[in-house]
């Protein structure tokens, strides 16, 4: 399988890296604010070729990348954290005690709290996946970052980003399974789910797989019944 970098909204783009051991995709996105850069997340350590050449291309050089938000502390969203500023770099603190000492130094800011705003980005900390996970919303853009809380783990991309029937209708009968094996999982990620839809969400970007675009809402809807 190959890497994919696509152009996914106006002033947004999604870098997917494949890793070969996983049969995953793994997602990261960039969004344009004038003359500066957004990053949500940095892949995979492995991929950093892959991800520093996208970078260049999209226009996103070193000195107009201003803040990097990271969705949670595991490898594959931080694994290129180290080729910013620590002071771009902004994660939970509930993540950040997670990390070993030097992962720490990697981390300028850290923010609090169950919801909020950092810098330009809006935030919902999610209670599943990591104690400091979150979703980050982008209000011009309308599309919620939302890491792995619900995402296409080893599914293949489709369209990259589009309405992907398909894949929603496994994935409700992934949650269909889901919910009598661990009750207790699946209660903290519907408590995610509900938070999540007060946002005006147009467009799901997950992180891994594919890119969910339009009736997000209805569709998380259907995925709360599927675990109630």
């Amino acid at each position: 399988m190959q890497h994919v970098t696509r152009k996914i909204a106006e002033h947004v783009w999604a870098i997917l890296t494949y890793e070969e051991a996983w049969k995953s995709f793994i997602n990261n996105y960039v969004i344009a604010r004038g003359d500066h850069f957004l990053l949500i997340d940095t892949n995979l350590r492995k991929h950093r070729e892959y991800f520093v050449r996208s970078l260049k291309e999209i226009g996103a050089t070193e000195a107009r990348i201003e803040h990097i938000y990271f969705t949670h502390r595991h490898a594959d969203h931080i694994g290129n954290a180290e080729l910013f500023p620590s002071r771009n770099n902004w994660i939970h603190l509930e993540d950040f005690f997670e990390l070993d000492d030097f992962s720490q130094t990697l981390f300028g800011h850290t923010f609090t709290g169950k919801a909020g705003e950092v810098s330009k980005l809006l935030f919902k900390q999610l209670p599943s996946h990591t104690a400091g996970s979150v979703a980050f919303f982008d209000p011009q853009s309308k599309i919620c970052f939302l890491g792995d809380h619900l995402c296409f783990f080893a599914a293949p991309i489709g369209g990259v980003v589009g309405y992907e029937e398909d894949r929603r209708l496994s994935y409700l009968e992934f949650v269909r399974k889901w919910k009598d094996q661990e009750p207790q999982k699946v209660a903290a990620f519907r408590e995610g789910l509900e938070l999540i839809r007060e946002w005006p969400i147009e467009m799901l970007a997950t992180g891994h797989g594919p890119i969910l675009q339009g009736e997000i809402d209805p569709f998380l809807q259907q995925v709360i019944q599927e675990l109630t």
